[in-house]
Parts: structure tokens; sequence; C-alpha cells
């Protein structure tokens, strides 16, 4: 542990002859690119799992309708007062009600995506100071990451950035646009 200590000290001490600000921050993007990636890799897999486990539940609750579909009235008696078509209906709109939340995950994956790209492409562009001082340099790189986008979303929030708005503007906007979906009609589906 001491030495540890030791080599982080001389290492922080020691003056690199080609460290740059720009380096630093070149560094510092690949750092939150590497953290994007790890976070979605471990997401990934806890979905996949999920969507397993949903395939299971609706294979189950179609075989139990169909099942249910042929019960004959003694059976029926014997079960009583449940319903089991709507609770079979109730299930199957729930499963409907999941699939919609996967593909919100899956919507996340993609636009975290981008912005792993985006952010390895600007460590790239940063540490060519020449570039980096180049009006048309960035416009070209702007045009570059602006066809990543997909959803309609990414394209208003991207195109707010580039013509100056804040962060503030921006997160008010990701604010309105996630209250809009809320209030959205439930179970429809969004291709992207």
């Amino acid at each position: 542990m001491l030495s540890t200590s030791l080599e982080i000290a001389n290492a922080e001490a020691a003056p690199l002859a080609d460290w740059t600000p720009e380096q630093q921050i070149a560094q510092m993007l690949e750092l939150c690119e590497a953290q994007i990636e790890s976070a979605t890799c471990e997401s990934d897999l806890a979905v996949d799992s999920l969507v397993r486990v949903f395939s299971g539940l609706a294979e189950t609750a179609r075989s139990l309708k169909s099942k249910a579909a042929v019960f004959t009235p003694e059976q029926r008696a014997v079960l009583g007062d449940i319903d089991l078509k709507k609770q079979m209906e109730t299930i199957e709109r729930q499963m409907n009600d999941a699939v919609v939340a996967f593909q919100f995950y899956d919507k996340l994956s993609q636009r975290l995506g981008h912005v792993r790209y985006s952010l390895s492409t600007l460590a790239t562009f940063v540490c060519d100071r020449e570039q980096a001082t180049q009006r048309e340099q960035w416009r070209h790189l702007f045009t570059t990451l602006k066809r990543l986008y997909r959803t309609e979303e990414e394209k208003q929030l991207f195109q707010m950035m580039v013509e100056g708005a804040s962060a503030d503007e921006a997160r008010d906007h990701i604010h309105q646009s996630t209250q809009t979906i809320r209030v959205g009609t439930s179970g429809d589906i969004e291709l992207f």
C-alpha cells in the first residue's frame, strides 16, 4: 500500500514533457466514455435477463389462456368466481407495458452509445491543437456527430446546443419532453 502511494506521488510530482491541457481533457473524456460503456454493459446483462423472464411469463400466460378457454362448465364452477379470462387479459396488458418499458431502455442504450462515440471523437479532436482552433473543423465535427442522432429528441437537443442554448435550457427542454412522454398514451410502441 505504501509503495503504491509513493509511486502515485512520484508520478504526480514528475512533470511530463508532453503534458498538455488538451491531453488532460481527452483523458477525462475517455474516462467518461469508459464509465458509460461499463454501466451500459452491466445494464444490458440485467435487461437481457429480464427479457428472458418476461418472455417466459408471456408464453405461460398464453398457454394458461388457451387452457382456460376449453374449461368445462364443471371446471369453471370449481374455480368459483375467478374470471380467468379477465385475469389473463390483465397479465397480457401488463406484459405489453413491460415491452414498452424495454423499448425505452433500448432507446436509452442507443443514446448512450451516441454519447460514448461523441466523447471519444471529441477526445481525439481536442488533442489536435491545429484542428481544435479552426472554426471550420468544429463545424465538420458537428456535422459528423449530427449524423449519429436518430430520435427527434436527440436531433432537437443537438440543434439547440449547436445554436448556443445553455445547459439549463437543454435540461428544461429534456424535462418538458419527459413530461410529454409520461402524459402520452400508454402501450404505444415507438419504432426507432
